[in-house]
């Protein structure tokens, strides 16, 4: 049995990411040879159990994953998932008092420069949230990298309906794609091939010369 069939039979229960969009991630990292991932919210650490196996099955890789430090008193927890299925060695957790933003911050103030392969995210998130984090997670993507989304058609609405505190919002935010509006508010104007799939995924691919922090990009108004 694989380490990725072994998340299944084990955590095919719990709340998160499904069997059959782990293997369409899988697909996608395998194909592109991902090493070091980066993954932007993690909740009970069922996604980051099966992008650790995928690691494991191949022999290589880390994953380096953020969430709000409140998910720690969540059962199981991200540390008893992994340890149910013997992939602690590969996944790094890390727990930010308020959003993953700061923490992409001190990684990017490291001196370590590029670093990822791939970043995988929940896209459930607001554009100003998703937005900031797309530019941050450009920092620590290496060229030609890609930044993977679960979930582009996500609105606030939908999150509303779930009876989830959130600030107020008009209803036309409210109905926006804002995952989507941020890939190609931001991705394609700075270069990124994006694409946005019907089935629920959207991928952007960092430029292999350029990205949002090569500031030779950008000119004022006056100087083109």
């Amino acid at each position: 049995m694989t380490k990725f069939d072994e998340v299944t039979a084990t955590l095919g229960s719990l709340p998160g990411m499904r069997e059959d969009r782990a293997r369409e991630l899988c697909s996608f990292v395998l194909e592109h040879g991902a090493v070091e991932l980066l993954e932007i919210g993690f909740l009970h650490g069922k996604s980051s159990a099966y992008i650790a196996a995928i690691l494991e099955d191949q022999g290589r890789g880390h994953l380096t994953t953020i969430d709000r430090v409140n998910v720690r008193t969540l059962e199981p927890s991200i540390s008893e998932t992994l340890a149910r299925v013997g992939l602690t060695h590969r996944v790094t957790p890390i727990f930010a008092p308020r959003s993953p933003t700061w923490e992409l911050c001190k990684m990017i103030q490291d001196g370590r420069g590029t670093r990822f392969d791939v970043c995988y995210f929940d896209g459930r998130y607001t554009r100003d949230v998703t937005g900031l984090d797309f530019v941050l997670v450009d920092a620590l993507l290496k060229p030609g990298g890609w930044i993977v989304c679960d979930g582009p058609d996500w609105t606030i609405a939908d999150a509303f309906d779930r009876k989830r505190t959130l600030p107020p919002y008009d209803a036309e935010e409210r109905q926006a794609n804002d995952v989507r509006l941020a890939f190609e508010i931001l991705g394609d104007r700075v270069g990124y091939r994006t694409r946005l799939e019907n089935n629920g995924w959207g991928f952007a691919q960092k430029p292999r010369k350029r990205g949002l922090f090569d500031v030779k990009r950008f000119a004022f108004p006056w100087e083109q």
